[in-house]
This record gives C-alpha cells, sequence and structure tokens, in this order.
C-alpha cells in the first residue's frame, strides 16, 4: 500500500492499539481502492497478466517488410505475386490496449494461435510498447495473446496521493476513536462525525491523473 501504519501514526501523532492497527490497514486499503476506481488505473506500479484473444478481423502487418522489400514493395509483380497492395504496408499496425496503465515495462508476450504452439514474441520485433497497451505487427484471427506487464502510476513520486489518503484515513480514524470514547463512557458525546471518504474538493485534486476510457 502507498500509506503504511506509520505514515497514519507519524501523521495523527498517535498510538494504536493491536485492534485499532487491523481497523486502520483495513481504512487505508479501502481508500487506496476507492481512489483507484475513480482515477481508473493503480496508483503504484503492480505486475498484471492479461489475456487477448485477437478479433476476427484482424490481420497483423509485418514491420520487417519495409526493411526487407526495398523497392519491390512498389512492384507490380510483387504484388500479383503476394496479393498485398503497397498501401498495406503503410497502415499502422494493430494496437492490443491493456486495462492497466500507464504500462512502465512488459515483462512477456506469448502467443499461442488457433492452429499452433505457442511462442514468445521479441519486443521491437514483433510488437513495440505503448503507454496503453502493444502495437503488435504479426498475428491472425483468434489468436490468443498472453501479456504480462508492469503498469501504474508511479504513486511515491506524486506526494498529493499519499496526502490525500492520510487525509481522508485520519478522519475515519478519528470517527472511529470517538465513537470508541463514547460507548466507553456511556454518554454521548457532542462531537459530529467527520465526513468519510474523499471529498470532491480532493477528487478534483487530482482529476488530471484519471484516466480517459479508451
Amino acid at each position: 500500500m502507498l500509506v503504511g501504519l506509520p505514515d497514519i501514526k507519524n501523521y495523527m501523532d498517535i498510538s494504536l492499539t493491536t485492534r485499532q492497527e487491523d481497523a486502520a490497514l483495513m481504512i487505508l486499503a479501502g481508500l487506496q481502492s476507492e481512489l483507484e476506481s475513480y482515477l481508473r488505473r493503480p496508483i503504484e506500479v503492480q505486475e498484471f497478466t492479461e489475456s487477448i484473444r485477437l478479433d476476427s478481423g484482424h490481420i497483423g502487418i509485418p514491420l520487417g517488410s519495409f526493411l526487407t522489400m526495398g523497392d519491390n514493395v512498389f512492384d507490380t509483380s510483387f504484388r500479383e505475386t503476394t496479393g498485398v497492395d503497397a498501401t498495406t504496408f503503410a497502415t499502422p499496425p494493430p494496437t492490443i490496449y491493456l486495462k492497466n496503465t500507464p504500462i512502465s515495462n512488459i515483462i512477456e508476450v506469448k502467443v499461442t494461435p488457433l492452429f499452433g504452439s505457442e511462442r514468445v514474441l521479441v519486443e521491437d520485433t514483433d510488437y513495440v510498447v505503448r503507454k496503453y497497451g502493444i502495437d503488435y505487427y504479426y498475428g491472425y484471427a483468434d489468436d490468443l495473446v498472453e501479456i504480462t506487464y508492469e503498469a501504474g502510476l508511479d504513486g511515491d513520486s506524486i506526494p498529493i496521493f499519499k496526502l490525500l489518503i492520510l487525509r481522508a484515513a485520519a478522519r475515519e480514524m478519528q470517527n472511529m476513536y470517538d465513537d470508541v470514547v463514547g460507548v466507553k463512557d456511556l454518554n454521548t458525546r457532542n462531537v459530529g462525525p467527520l465526513i468519510t471518504g474523499f471529498l470532491d474538493t480532493e477528487l478534483a485534486s487530482v482529476r488530471k491523473h484519471k484516466r480517459s476510457r479508451i
């Protein structure tokens, strides 16, 4: 988690019992999940694996054609022999969009053809990494592509994420403290409950990091 128990203890200048620490961990995990749901992306870099079945209209474009065919790509005999028009090779390659962004590292890409054996793809030869997915130069309809990658915002380098979680956690911890003390005293404490979760103004401050749906 981006914010740990030492962080909330220092922020509130308090000590916690074992039960209170358990409650604090649940609050911190819940708040981070809530913030990630709002941003539509993880706020810490994590490892993910996704399996994508290419759609029925997918046709890969071999990037190597630019390098190996030279002037022949414009040759009429080449077009007649292969049935491939020169404009095909000028078309941008199909993009496979991934659920979690920004992508910081592609660990492995494997493809299993509908009829064939699995093979591991090579970066910059078979595909190119983007912040939102990969441009896949080869592949055919119904191929199964499995991508293992690391993605997420670098939360440690964006201090406002940590501050927002600390502020929201402090409010919830204060509510919990007031409730417990009130029960122990058997008296109603004249303390209004603080708002739980994130305030609209707090979420507005990180709106620029929110992912737009593709």
